[in-house]
């Protein structure tokens, strides 16, 4: 029991550990194969590069082509202007100003610096030029081989880490409207829950982007409902501000203590069963409810509402209206994507 715990903690660093050694082994390999006379820097660069999704690695790994090809361009200048007799050091120092200028604006180009002192500094035998080709060739063969490594070893599951971040902001925007609607968490208890929500949706926004780097094909067509979910849970985050902001305008909350317990109570219910779908999906299911399954849940918060009456205000129920509007379509999208899901596979065969 607690080797599986602790296996599962760190599962993880293991997968990215792994990526990581076959990123240099495989770099190592393929620069032997071609003879490269950099090979070191082909290494260097995997291990750098290589990160635990396909857009960590492509954003790495072409900072580090870019600051290569830029400290290589102003190395290859360097070595033309002291070939044509201009002082070795005052030339060195005139092309490496822009370029500490370049790094300090975008410290993810600061591998130019580094290229032009090994390129110019430490030149190799043969051709003055040589050696600015080797490094790019080196660097490109690093950057390339980590790529595929990350779309084939152990590649990240976009789709379950979207669903994950789909459920906790759905967890969070269930309690803030808890806080709310009972009137009482303090501002500061808001802002931070509303702070988390905001968090998760920027979590769920860079799932969705692993998730396009994954996919060959168009992600609208391949998984329409993960492209969906960022709207429709931001249009989840406005409905519940809204909520909060009518909420602190109602004249007279007390008189309706007991009917907006029933509200949260309903809204709860709607916001928990979203939530275990979400679950659902992030651990595989495809399929996650028959058909029908959940109108009992939109009913029972219909009904509710249909209770406030006119004592709630018009600013108070229009928005709780939208909000029942908005959780309808998030809850009809999961129904449909669990029957498109299933209806390609035998009963019995998981999706």
């Amino acid at each position: 029991m607690i080797f599986q715990a602790v296996s599962q903690q760190h599962r993880a660093w293991l997968r990215q550990a792994a990526r990581t050694l076959v990123s240099v082994f495989l770099s190592a390999a393929v620069s032997q194969l071609f003879g490269l006379r950099e090979a070191p820097w082909a290494l260097i660069t995997a291990a750098i590069v290589t990160s635990s999704s396909v857009t960590g690695t492509w954003t790495a790994g072409r900072d580090q082509i870019t600051g290569t090809l830029i400290g290589a361009a102003a190395g290859a200048s360097a070595i033309g202007l002291e070939l044509l007799g201009y002082p070795r050091m005052p030339v060195f120092w005139v092309m490496l100003a822009p370029l500490a200028l370049l790094a300090a604006a975008r410290p993810t180009l600061r591998l130019s610096c580094v290229t032009l002192v090994v390129v110019f500094l430490f030149p190799s035998p043969g051709h003055p030029f040589d050696r600015p080709i080797d490094r790019v060739a080196a660097i490109l063969t690093g950057a390339l081989v980590s790529l595929v490594v990350s779309f084939v070893v152990f590649r990240s599951r976009a789709r379950a880490q979207a669903f994950g971040s789909a459920r906790e902001m759905l967890g969070v925007l269930r309690q803030l409207l808890e806080e709310v609607m009972s009137g009482r968490g303090p501002a500061a208890t808001r802002d931070a829950l509303n702070d988390t929500a905001i968090a998760a949706l920027r979590g769920l926004a860079d799932a969705v982007l692993e998730a396009r780097r994954e996919h060959v094909s168009a992600l609208e067509q391949a998984d329409p409902l993960l492209v969906r979910l960022v709207p429709m849970l931001r249009r989840l985050q406005s409905d519940v501000l809204f909520v909060t902001r009518a909420m602190d305008e109602l004249p007279d909350a007390t008189r309706l203590r007991d009917t907006l317990a029933c509200a949260s109570q309903a809204l709860t219910e709607v916001f928990d069963g979203l939530a275990r779908r979400c679950q659902a999906i992030e651990q595989g299911a495809r399929s996650v409810q028959a058909p029908g399954d959940g109108a009992a849940e939109i009913a029972n918060l219909d009904d509710t509402l249909a209770s406030l009456g006119d004592t709630a205000g018009v600013p108070l129920r229009f928005t709780l209206q939208m909000l029942r509007r908005d959780l309808d379509d998030m809850e009809t999208a999961i129904l449909q994507d669990g029957q498109e899901g299933a209806a390609g596979v035998p009963i019995g065969v998981a999706a």
